[in-house]
């Protein structure tokens, strides 16, 4: 019988997940890739002449605590520290793709230019087009699959707000994507617009070496720090348990962290709306910035001078430089907009990944969702999900039922995240989608099976490796890491720490599963 081919356009962290996911199912994948390299956003280069999309700055350092980033069933060296930069990244990246063989699976410098419905679709069969990029002038070539996995990102075209008076500033004007290091900023009177991660980063490298540097917010931030009390990673508060705890409890807990770290109205940063539905920044350089002087925040823009420009306090600036760190808008080229419009707004996918009123559910889209922690465990499941419901092991839902849960579910994410350029997704959608797939750790079945366990898996760090615990394509070793996850956390920084093994005490261990079913059968009876 033949395998079925399916093509997968990305070779990032989704194309590759997604290729790992199509070989566990036996189906046969072709990644097109259009760089000479693997990573995407993670494969850095001092020119960003390879990156067709975003690209990062030197300097850069994962947001997300390598065990949270990792996926789920190969973790991190020993020597990563908790925090990687980049490089460190891109070559966990590279030894993930040589522990699972995926490289040859890769078309490099080949870009998708095409992708059209086969004649008929009464298989849900594709034709892809593409181009060698590293020859000029070359005729596309045709290839046909009975599958697609969009594996491209979200960082596509560089978003720039337009700001009346934009075009008679005179000085230089960019995007951070073209940002790598703060050198030619020296001396310099810089203004950086935007509130996300980049636009802090940027803010406070650029801030060493420039004159002054203004941050332009429309409307204040929440600045989070990487590190909590005894510098643990606050990505590891992120627990099973805490999903039913009240929506203000996590709020709340969130302004505090914010405001622990630096007070907002002393450096005008002041914000009212709520950080789950306007983003927060996760920064641990700003604050220092702004209590030099060397940043100082600045409310929205209303209008750009020759010199500089005005805000909307009245008060104004004169500028060298200015820096968009607005983000990106997704972008579909390949695809035409009555299979996968470009607008988020336009699109129906279900539960993020397939469109809805697709005859054949023969394509899945792939990250394109803005996670609360990191993007790897997620982008697995989403490929692991559509690999099986390629290869018919899952199905899906009739139309109308996928309509149904898409609506419903818009609604919820727009009144629990606001209504984001990309879907927020958190701990709840990965574990909806492994339920799916029968991945979802069971607390049950963990407590008859090994109570220590259980009691990891629900309320300590909600870690990748848990989906690994049980179901297609469970990891031998999922159970000894998943316990030893925290701890291997700082295993590149405790060097001098002697290592030793704690026998847990059966005694307590009874007690922890007590109490652990009281907490449960308390939530089981208040739903």
């Amino acid at each position: 019988m033949e395998r079925k081919r399916v093509a997968i356009i990305g070779a990032g962290v989704s194309g590759l997940a997604a290729i790992k996911a199509c070989l566990e199912e036996g189906l046969e994948p072709t990644c097109f890739e259009q760089s000479e390299e693997i990573g995407g956003l993670w494969h850095y280069t001092d020119d960003g002449g390879q990156q067709h999309g975003a690209s990062m700055y030197k300097s850069l350092i994962s947001n997300v605590s390598r065990e949270m980033s990792c996926f789920s069933d190969f973790p991190f060296n020993t020597d990563t520290p908790p925090y990687p930069p980049h490089s460190q990244f891109h070559h966990y990246l590279q030894q993930y793709c040589n522990r699972f063989d995926l490289r040859k699976f890769i078309r490099f410098k080949t870009q998708v230019v095409k992708v059209q419905q086969a004649e008929g679709f009464v298989e849900g069969e594709w034709n892809v087009h593409t181009v060698d990029t590293g020859t000029d002038g070359t005729e596309p070539c045709q290839h046909v699959f009975h599958a697609i996995m969009v594996c491209s990102g979200v960082y596509h075209r560089p978003h720039m707000s337009l700001f009346a008076g934009l075009k008679t500033f005179q000085g230089t004007v960019t995007h951070s994507r073209s940002y790598r290091t703060p050198d030619r900023f020296q001396g310099k009177t810089v203004l950086v617009i935007g509130a996300g991660n980049s636009a802090g980063d940027i803010a406070a490298e650029v801030g060493l070496t420039a004159s002054k540097v203004y941050l332009s917010l429309r409307d204040g931030v929440w600045i989070l720090p990487r590190l909590t009390h005894g510098a643990r990673p606050l990505d590891l508060s992120v627990s099973r348990a805490l999903l039913h705890a009240p929506d203000f409890v996590s709020r709340n807990y969130i302004k505090m962290l914010s405001r622990t770290h630096i007070n907002q109205a002393n450096y005008g940063l002041h914000r009212t709306k709520d950080p789950y539905t306007h983003g927060f920044m996760v920064n641990d350089e700003i604050p220092y910035r702004l209590a030099s002087g060397k940043v100082v925040a600045k409310p929205d823009i209303t209008e750009f001078t020759p010199a500089g420009a005005r805000f909307a306090d009245g008060s104004c600036i004169d500028a060298d430089e200015v820096i968009f760190a607005t983000g990106y808008d997704v972008s579909f080229p390949f695809l035409d907009s009555d299979i996968l419009p470009s607008s988020l707004q336009d699109q129906e996918l279900y539960k993020l990944v397939f469109p809805v009123r697709m005859k054949k559910h023969t394509l899945a889209v792939i990250g394109q969702i803005r996670n609360r922690g990191g993007a790897s465990p997620v982008v697995e499941l989403q490929a692991r999900w559509a690999a099986q419901v390629f290869q018919g092991i899952t199905q899906l839902p009739d139309q109308d039922m996928m309509l149904g849960y898409f609506r419903r579910d818009r609604q919820y994410r727009d009144a629990r995240f606001g209504p984001n350029k990309l879907p927020v997704v958190d701990l709840r959608y990965t574990d909806d989608i492994a339920r799916d797939i029968g991945v979802k750790p069971s607390f049950w079945r963990l407590v008859l099976w090994d109570p220590s366990l259980a009691f990891h898996t629900y309320f300590g760090p909600a870690f990748p490796v848990h989906y690994r615990l049980m179901g297609r394509h469970s990891w031998s070793g999922a159970a000894a890491y998943a316990k030893t996850a925290l701890i291997k956390t700082y295993s590149a920084t405790c060097t001098n720490r002697v290592q030793t093994r704690h026998k847990v005490n059966s005694l307590m261990t009874v007690l922890l599963v007590c109490l652990m079913v009281a907490v449960l059968a308390v939530i089981v009876m208040k739903s």
